[in-house]
Order: structure tokens, then C-alpha cells, then sequence
């Protein structure tokens, strides 16, 4: 079977969007499940807030992030559960050293989506 033209588009859209060092961070950040708001971002990488709002916006416009807005406040998780899955796998391979605790938080994820 061959693959869809625009499903293969698609995902290299989503590995290009993954492929900047500085969006993996934001997107290795959000895998933990708790959402964060873009000043609390800014806040935990240290960055400005120009910089953080525009690898959001290339993340959001892939369906990598999403967010949700409570009151006042924009607050951004991880878009899907692919995304889940995709970050579960490579926060792995990205530190070894504490495989089992991304491995634990990837089962506890996936477990919750099964309900």
C-alpha cells in the first residue's frame, strides 16, 4: 500500500516544524502534561518573549501545540496524541539517562487516552 502524497507533506511539515533545537525544547517541556501559559515559557527558557511567541506560533500552526484559553490567560499543551507518542519516543532516545522516567510518563499519557 502506498502512502497519500499529502499524508507524506504533512508529516515532513511536522518533523521540519521538530527539527529547530529551540522548538524541541518548548515541545520537551510540554511532554511532562502540565500546561503552561507563554509567560511562564518565557520564564522557564529565559528567552524573549518575541523568540518564544514565534516557535509557538510555527508549533501551533502544525497542530504540534495547542491552546486553550481559561479567563485571561492562553494556556498550551501538546496538540495530539501523535504528538505525544512522536516526543515519548524521542525524549527517550534524547535522555537515555532517564528513559524510564519519560517511558513512565509516555504509558501514564497513552493509558489516560485509552480511558
Amino acid at each position: 500500500m502506498q502512502a497519500d502524497p499529502q499524508d507524506i507533506r504533512r508529516a515532513a511539515a511536522i518533523f521540519k516544524a521538530l527539527s529547530h533545537p529551540s522548538r524541541l525544547k518548548i515541545v520537551c517541556l510540554l511532554f511532562d502534561g502540565r500546561c503552561r501559559t507563554q509567560k511562564e515559557l518565557v520564564e522557564e527558557l529565559n528567552w524573549p518573549q518575541s523568540t518564544t511567541a514565534r516557535h509557538l506560533s510555527r508549533l501551533r500552526e502544525r497542530g504540534l501545540v495547542i491552546a486553550k484559553r481559561h479567563g485571561p490567560e492562553v494556556h498550551l499543551e501538546l496538540g495530539s496524541h501523535v504528538t505525544r507518542q512522536i516526543m515519548g519516543a524521542v525524549c527517550e532516545w534524547v535522555h537515555p539517562e532517564t528513559g524510564e522516567q519519560f517511558a513512565g510518563s509516555y504509558a501514564e499519557l497513552l493509558a489516560q487516552e485509552a480511558e
